[in-house]
């Protein structure tokens, strides 16, 4: 028994994969675009002038969605507990309110100081955690330099 497909049959065929493929792809961006996407990054702050020398830690966070969200926690994780260091007071350079609302591809860096030690547990990550209750954490070599002199 052999299979023969005519031309117009392999040319049907081909629009219909086609067809279902871009459909899935379609799909998939769809959802994408409806996800919560922020970028934290902990970084060393250096105070300069008149800023406080006890502000040398940061985070900036990202807002990376198509749509706003609204920051209202940051600090950082340490390894091995669910235990969180939260920045309670968070400097902004521009003196704005916190919680802050973060517009699509608009950030805002945190300024504090060096996170508490935990001999117990070593700092592992930086982490945001919006008002819709989505937490995201990243980390730099500056962070694991931080958790090292802790």
């Amino acid at each position: 028994m052999t299979a023969s497909f005519s031309l117009v049959q392999m040319i049907t065929l081909s629009v219909a994969v086609l067809g279902a493929v871009l459909g899935i792809i379609n799909t998939w961006q769809g959802l994408d675009k409806s996800r919560v996407k922020l970028k934290v990054r902990p970084a060393h702050a250096i105070p300069v002038g008149a800023a406080n020398p006890r502000l040398t830690f940061c985070i900036e966070v990202t807002n990376l969605s198509t749509f706003p969200v609204t920051v209202c926690d940051v600090g950082v994780f340490y390894a091995g507990t669910d235990r969180r260091g939260s920045i309670l007071d968070p400097f902004l350079v521009d003196g704005g309110p916190w919680p802050r609302r973060l517009e699509a591809r608009s950030s805002v860096t945190v300024y504090s100081q060096k996170p508490a030690s935990n001999h117990e547990h070593k700092i592992t990550y930086a982490y945001a955690r919006t008002e819709c209750g989505y937490t995201r954490t990243g980390t730099s070599p500056a962070l694991k330099q931080i958790a090292n002199e802790l």
